[in-house]
């Protein structure tokens, strides 16, 4: 009877990580999914400092949170996120608006799936 009880508490134990992880990814990437919408937005409006300081606030807030979410996330998407936030800031540098502000919806949904993908659905169950 004691061993089910401890096997009972190590499932609640589990069942709580796993929900805490789920509200922790989704709370690390939505401000960095709306950060890189709205610097495609100043992009598009020319505002290139707005731009600047949303992107660097984006890429920032991924680079600050890097180890957590590589314990948990598949490392695939993760390096393509990495790749893409090297290749957005030399197209910020040189002010392509457009290749800018696509790249960075394109970024935002990448990151936005990266959360996504944790979430407590039936679909991921599967």
């Amino acid at each position: 009877m004691k061993r089910s009880w401890i096997g009972f508490i190590l499932l609640l134990v589990l069942l709580l990580g796993c929900v805490l992880v789920t509200m922790a990814m989704s709370r690390i990437h939505d401000p960095i999914e709306a950060q890189l919408l709205q610097a495609a937005q100043s992009a598009m409006e020319e505002n290139w400092d707005k731009a600047g300081d949303y992107f660097r606030a984006a890429q920032e807030n991924w680079v600050e949170k890097e180890h957590f979410r590589t314990c948990f996330a598949d490392h695939t998407p993760v390096e393509e996120i990495d790749a893409d936030f090297e290749m957005l800031m030399v197209l910020c540098a040189a002010r392509e608006t457009v290749s800018f502000a696509g790249g960075c919806r394109s970024l935002a949904r990448q990151v936005a799936a990266v959360g996504e993908s944790h979430e407590l659905v039936w679909w991921n169950l599967l």
